[in-house]
């Protein structure tokens, strides 16, 4: 996603502990415990007369235990009337008592035996608050856009809002002829009813959160985009700019070549890039992404957008946080694979460029809000759409890859996917594959830059003693000391240079190195492979 306003030991021992067994461990809710969502049909009735949706949802439950009564979220209605009104449930035909407050829905069932599956059918209508957009284009044209991130989907269909409950997912709506519909999966059917109405079918065969489960209801103007990659590629955007909007996206092949090249095959049926009239700049719903609409210009100025979310297929969408609160494990992967993708394709110094621009971000960022990426503490989730999320989990990347080298890191990010692919993962899942690997332990590591707050500030002091140069290399920034490798550039009177990488394990520490004429210049980082800033010194 990319938001619209423009991504010593016995201490570290104990924080390992506390993080492992709470960090990661404490984010799923008992309610999901007992029952998991194998698929979701939702039918979804518009118009161009009210705001009103009718819906009509057959959701297929697994109980894992015997409950007597399981909860699925929906808004009710609200103060101001807007919200979903419950008409009936049934389950086999068979109506069955529930209690709609609060924004959860709760079933009351009979007890059934554990791993027995069930299903329900829920009858519904309301306006929505939030999560389906219904509004006017900038070309004041009506437009119905699903936007459910981070848990926004249970304003407009009854669901277990939460990345970590996975399932399959169709959507048959019926719309006023005039529109086109995009959804997840492959198009299933497409017909006109009698009375004007399009009835569109549209059916993912592969488990997706709720976040990336969309519908888009708009007049669209359709170009599919011929390319060798074996995916289906099209464009939908607003017919009174289909050139502009047809030439912006047919970029997309190249990230998804890459992609495909790097980490492994596409992992949906489809790939269509739309036009929305929706909050963020861009929303990775699987299969289907969505832009904002102000992106379009016809002078394919978003490649890094674009590129961004097309990496959000494989990570974010195939491989899903199983909590948004290691939404690094989605955006820091798109930002960085975005970054490796424009290293690819223009070269390493404005790749370079890049990462110091993301790591000025960083630090700017931790000056404001001095918080982990990994930050439990955050209860609104909007608020990880910052740059811990995005730009320091891709110098968390960066760095990891550095430490690696170039193929094992991609090793690294290929077996991750495999591992996890159409699932969920949690950090400390991508640190056991990266463990396995590399046959190196990288607590400290993960531990430091992702679940403490902050990063090196350094100041940095070199003398040169005839035959030797020495460098004092103290942190001054607050809280524990951090483990790195830094490299040096030496430069010296005669225009040569001279690379040396150091191992700093403490707060001061001392090197000597040896020379053989005069140094005009010592230069921390000179191929910027580390987060961190320089106070002062010489």
């Amino acid at each position: 996603m990319i938001p619209m306003n423009f991504r010593n030991s016995l201490c570290i021992l104990c924080i390992i502990l506390f993080y492992h067994l709470y960090g990661q461990g404490q984010h799923y809710e008992l309610r999901w415990q007992s029952a998991d969502i194998q698929h979701y049909s939702f039918s979804i009735s518009l118009n161009d007369t009210t705001d009103i949706i009718y819906g009509d949802a057959e959701i297929t439950v697994l109980f894992k235990e015997p409950v007597k009564t399981f909860t699925l979220d929906l808004a009710d209605k609200d103060e101001i009337g807007k919200g979903m009104v419950i008409s009936s449930i049934t389950e086999d035909g068979q109506e069955v008592s529930f209690s709609h407050h609060d924004n959860m829905l709760n079933i009351i069932i009979n007890p059934g035996l554990s791993n027995k599956t069930r299903k329900y059918r829920v009858m519904y209508s309301g306006i929505p608050s939030n999560g389906l957009i219904i509004s006017k284009n900038k070309f004041g044209d009506r437009t119905f856009f699903g936007d459910n991130w981070p848990d926004r989907a249970h304003n407009w269909i009854p669901c277990v809002d939460h990345p970590s409950d996975k399932a399959t997912v169709e959507f048959k709506v019926s719309a006023p002829g005039h529109y086109r519909v995009i959804a997840n999966g492959r198009m299933v059917e497409e017909i006109t009813l009698d009375n004007q109405y399009k009835f569109t079918h549209w059916q993912a065969e592969i488990p997706l959160p709720t976040k990336v489960m969309v519908i888009g209801v708009a007049r669209f103007a359709v170009e599919n985009v011929i390319n060798d990659l074996n995916v289906p590629v099209s464009t939908w955007v607003y017919p009174q700019n289909a050139g502009e909007g047809f030439r912006d996206y047919r970029i997309a092949g190249e990230p998804l070549e890459f992609f495909i090249r790097h980490i492994g095959p596409y992992p949906f049926t489809k790939l269509a890039n739309v036009q929305s009239t929706t909050l963020y700049g861009g929303m990775e719903n699987a299969g289907n992404i969505f832009y904002h609409e102000r992106l379009v210009t016809g002078r394919q100025q978003q490649e890094g957008i674009i590129t961004h979310e097309i990496a959000h297929q494989w990570f974010g969408d195939a491989v899903t946080e199983a909590n948004w609160h290691h939404l690094w494990l989605s955006e820091g992967f798109a930002t960085y694979l975005t970054d490796l993708y424009m290293e690819n394709k223009y070269g390493k110094e404005l790749f370079r460029k890049g990462m110091e621009r993301e790591r000025s971000t960083v630090i700017r960022y931790a000056g404001r809000n001095y918080s982990p990426v990994i930050d439990t503490t955050i209860t609104d989730y909007r608020d990880l759409l910052n740059a811990n999320s995005y730009e320091k989990g891709a110098w968390f990347l960066h760095m990891l890859r550095k430490e690696l080298g170039d193929d094992l890191f991609w090793k690294c990010l290929q077996s991750f996917y495999k591992e996890y692919q159409y699932g969920n993962a949690l950090t400390d899942d991508f640190q056991q594959i990266v463990e396995s690997l590399s046959g190196k332990d990288l607590d400290y590591y993960f531990i430091q830059w992702l679940y403490n707050p902050g990063h090196p500030i350094l100041d940095v002091n070199w003398e040169q003693k005839k035959s030797r140069i020495d460098i004092e290399i103290e942190q001054i920034q607050k809280g524990p000391a951090f483990i790195f490798s830094l490299e040096f550039e030496l430069a010296f009177r005669d225009g040569s240079h001279r690379i040396e990488r150091v191992m700093v394990n403490q707060s001061l520490e001392k090197f000597t190195l040896p020379v053989n004429m005069k140094v005009e210049q010592v230069i921390p980082d000179p191929e910027v492979w580390l987060l961190f800033e320089v106070n002062g010194g010489r």
